[in-house]
Parts: structure tokens; sequence; C-alpha cells
């Protein structure tokens, strides 16, 4: 094993990290936005029951209480929308990362390829060398028996 294979082999190892850890903030941020949309839902909903409690006589309490709640809920919106964009952007430098060390991995991967390519062509010039040798020694045979 050649030192290119070494790195390529360290390379391969922290691409498969930078796709796990990529794969990871995915499913984070699919998450959160499944989060947001029922805290959402859940906003319309109270909203609804704002507008069915005004219309009717209630009491103020129930309104308040309801106002409430949606602040509650929008403000929780609101947070879980930063941490959507905080992960957007995670997930932005992740794939940055991957997008760098897949670039090494591949150089190392060629170089690889290049040395087993030299040792190839060595091996083959020395078996070149071998058989020059054994034709000239047959045809230098061959003319002393002639």
């Amino acid at each position: 094993m050649t030192c290119w294979d070494i790195l390529e082999k360290r390379a391969r190892t922290e691409r498969d990290k930078a796709v796990e850890a990529i794969s990871e903030v995915r499913g984070r941020l699919e998450e959160q936005q499944t989060l947001c949309e029922r805290v959402q839902k859940i906003a319309e909903q109270y909203q609804e029951k704002i507008k069915a409690t005004q219309g009717s006589a209630t009491q103020f309490g129930d309104i308040q209480l309801y106002r409430t709640s949606l602040k509650d809920m929008q403000h929780a919106v609101g947070s879980i929308r930063r941490e959507i964009a905080i992960l957007e952007l995670e997930l932005t430098r992740k794939k940055s990362l991957l997008t760098q060390v897949e670039i090494e991995r591949q150089k190392y991967q060629k170089l690889v390829e290049r040395e087993k390519e030299r040792v190839a062509k060595a091996v083959a010039r020395q078996e070149a060398r071998v058989l020059d040798e054994i034709g000239g020694q047959l045809h230098y045979r061959k003319s002393k028996l002639a």
C-alpha cells in the first residue's frame, strides 16, 4: 500500500463523515420545517377561534387567552424560522466542505491510478528487457550452432 493509497483512504473517510453530517443536518432541518408547519396550523386555529368568539357573547378571558396563545405561537414560528435559517446555513457550509473533501479524494485517487500505471509500465519494461535478453541469447546460440 502506497502513501497515495493511505491518503486516498483518509480522504474517503473524511468524505463519508461529511456525507453523514449533511444527512444529520438535513434531518434536523426537515424536523424543524415539520414543526414550523404544525405550529402555523395551531396559530391558524387560534385565529379562527378568536374570530368565532368575537362574534358571540363569550367571556373576555377566553378571547384574551386565545390572543396570548396566538402571540406565543407566532413567537414560536419566528424562533423556528430562525433555527431553519441557521440550519440552512450550516447545510450550505457542510456541502461546501463535502465538495472540498471530494475534490481532495479525487486528486488522491488520480495519484493512486498514476502510481499503478507507473508500476505497470516499469514491470512491462522489465519484462521487455528480459525477453530482449532471452531473444539475444537465442540469436547468439543459433549463430554459434549454424
